[in-house]
């Protein structure tokens, strides 16, 4: 569930629940060179991924 401030600040509905994402970005060697948080409304996003395995 959100914080009240993250709440406001998304201008969510009392009982919205969010999706925190962190995902680091590393080079090959393991040095990261991007570092991103997100926080979203879990009503409004549907999150698809593909990776090469």
């Amino acid at each position: 569930m959100p914080s009240s401030s993250e709440a406001e600040r998304l201008a969510l509905a009392s009982g919205t629940p969010v999706i925190l994402i962190c995902r680091t970005a590393m080079t090959e060697d393991g040095r990261v060179v991007e570092l991103n948080e997100m926080t979203l409304d879990s009503a409004a996003y549907v999150l698809e991924y593909d990776f090469e395995a």
